[in-house]
């Protein structure tokens, strides 16, 4: 995950430029300063702006969703930094652009594509159901291309865990029978 022993730093990374502007914050195209290249997608967060709008539990929903998910049809998360006013998600970029843009242009998709498309979604969904992740925002915005035509999964801002609250229930249950 990291070439050197040490943890990065927001520091380490250079914004590019702006990629997109949502609920929860802006997405800049960036790299590590040292090395151009590999590109990624960081999305900056204000914390004082997640506290005024009572997100934080919906950003760390978000960071969670993404750091278990291993799956090749999500996109990855590579670190998630911090400073004293900001969250980083720093994140895989993909060069194709959306679902929803592709399909403007292109107005359809030809049935052997879609048929692709719909399988490649299918295992991104049944992955996260047997994670306990529940997506919540399923739209052609949050559906990403990579550079080989394949389809990505990305903005978790409105998932849900679900095995967090199964360990809850769980103990509350055990915990009833127990006294």
């Amino acid at each position: 995950m990291c070439e050197n022993s040490t943890a990065p730093s927001i520091n380490d990374f250079v914004m590019i430029k702006p990629i997109s502007k949502g609920a929860f914050g802006k997405v800049f195209l960036g790299a590590k300063a040292n090395n151009f290249d590999l590109i990624y997608a960081i999305k900056i967060m204000s914390k004082e702006e997640m506290r005024k709008k009572n997100l934080v539990e919906k950003v760390t929903c978000e960071r969670n969703a993404l750091a278990v998910s291993k799956c090749p049809y999500i996109v990855h998360l590579y670190y998630c930094l911090q400073t004293t006013s900001h969250i980083y998600l720093v994140m895989e970029y993909l060069v194709g652009g959306d679902l929803k843009s592709l399909l403007l242009v292109m107005g359809c998709l030809q049935e052997s594509h879609a048929a692709i498309y719909t399988v490649e979604i299918a295992i991104a969904l049944e992955y996260l159901h047997t994670h306990g992740i529940i997506h919540r925002d399923l739209k052609p915005d949050n559906i990403l291309i990579d550079s080989k035509g394949h389809l990505k999964l990305t903005d978790f801002g409105l998932s849900t865990i679900t095995w967090k609250r199964r360990k809850f229930s769980k103990l509350v249950s055990l915990s009833r029978f127990s006294q």
